[in-house]
């Protein structure tokens, strides 16, 4: 399979306001044009369903579950130690992947257990803004979690201290998650290692999540997300690993598979991620054939600096499923997208927003290599975005996908 190689430059100061009609023109890396292919009827599920039945389409209901926390950070990229104020956000793995979606136009809906006070109210006012349906958050417990994020400069990485012990999810019991309730009407449903690792009771919540989404033939997607602050390698390749059998759609980023699953054929590195690119496919059939996964999916990078860095997508399919539109011979196949020489000015949440932009692709039925170039176009675009939430449009993730990180000139 022929990969693409070229480079293409995004630069973070640049504002992107192009408008795309619905079938737009593309360009691949070779210069040649072509036109983003649809389902016809949208992305129809083989797998039979127990309990009701739906055609996925762009009008499915995404339900993400998760922590939603007050993120304090420092201005002006001054130290904790240095700061007088911090902004305020409100944020949290699959929080941002649903604001996401909303944000391109998605039926996007959000699970948590939240306190009922005015930081429960802040913290959820930031999701239904954009569009999000929280309505089937549980409003119990004392304390909404918060992190203080210390954005970095040239060598000097990202911080993060996270203050999220004790919290309302911390502390709830899985009981108090109705997950038959909360499937109606649901489609997909998504997750992230970050779940889990918040407490025992959360685990088992997922695991109870993912065996009533999987009678209800629900699709299943989750982020491994490792959080080496939250949980230890050991502590989580035993909870993931019994996660992982349940779930169609799996997102490995650069560490998660040898700290989440203890997979050894890919290093991790995020230094020479690009130039590893086939350990990752690699890692990506292993999966496929241990956990009776789909798909995998991989946000592969350079990193130079907290500036500077490189950033590829790869999609990998099993071809033991219809989750996207193949030959009856395409399993084992990878698609690669193009590398996007990034100057970032935030380097955080690019992951949620990857699968945010995934889903989006995997609703709308796009074709295999539009997914992964979607998704990694949405995804280096939140590098551009102060903040947790990728405040970007379809139509400006188009535009970027279609010109492979050209879309830089002002709409006028």
């Amino acid at each position: 399979m022929k990969e693409k190689k070229p480079l293409a430059t995004v630069f973070s100061n640049t504002i992107l306001r192009i408008s795309w009609e619905n079938d737009f023109p593309m360009v691949d890396t070779m210069g040649n044009r072509f036109i983003n292919k649809r389902l016809p009827t949208g992305l129809a599920r083989a797998r039979s369903k127990k309990k009701g039945s739906a055609t996925m389409d762009k009008k499915s209901c995404v339900l993400t579950f998760g922590e939603i926390m007050m993120r304090l950070s420092p201005k002006n990229n001054l130290r904790i130690e240095q700061a007088v104020e911090f902004d305020v956000r409100y944020g949290g793995a699959e929080a941002n992947t649903a604001l996401s979606l909303a944000y391109q136009g998605d039926n996007a809906a959000y699970v948590s257990v939240v306190p009922a006070n005015r930081l429960g109210d802040c913290a959820l006012r930031s999701l239904v803004a954009y569009g999000v349906d929280t309505s089937r958050v549980v409003r119990d417990g004392d304390r909404l979690g918060s992190y203080v994020f210390e954005v970095g400069a040239s060598v000097r990485g990202n911080g993060c201290v996270y203050d999220r012990k004790y919290s309302a999810i911390n502390m709830a019991s899985h009981a108090a998650l109705n997950w038959d309730s909360i499937f109606e009407g649901v489609d997909v449903f998504y997750f992230s290692g970050v779940t889990p690792a918040v407490s025992q009771e959360m685990a088992i919540a997922c695991k109870e999540a993912l065996a009533c989404a999987r009678e209800r033939g629900i699709l299943t997607v989750c982020d491994l997300n490792y959080r080496g602050k939250m949980w230890s390698p050991e502590r989580a390749q035993q909870v993931m690993r019994e996660l992982l059998p349940l779930v169609d759609v799996c997102i490995a980023n650069d560490e998660d598979a040898p700290s989440a699953l203890g997979m050894t054929c890919v290093s991790g590195s995020l230094d020479n991620g690009i130039d590893e690119r086939m350990d990752y496919v690699e890692m990506a059939r292993q999966i496929c054939e241990e956990f009776g996964c789909k798909e995998v999916l991989s946000v592969i990078r350079n990193i130079k600096s907290v500036e500077d860095s490189q950033w590829m997508g790869m999609l990998y399919r099993a071809g033991n499923d219809n989750l996207l539109p193949a030959p009856a011979d395409s399993a084992g196949e990878y698609f690669f997208s193009p590398v996007y020489d990034m100057h970032v000015l935030e380097g955080v949440a690019a992951g949620d927003a990857f699968s945010g932009a995934y889903l989006h692709a995997l609703l709308h039925g796009y074709d295999p290599q539009d997914v992964i170039d979607y998704a990694i176009a949405g995804s280096v675009l939140k590098l551009t975005v102060r903040g947790d939430s990728n405040l970007v449009t379809e139509a400006e993730i188009k535009a970027v996908a279609a010109s492979a990180g050209g879309g830089t000139r002002v709409a006028r």
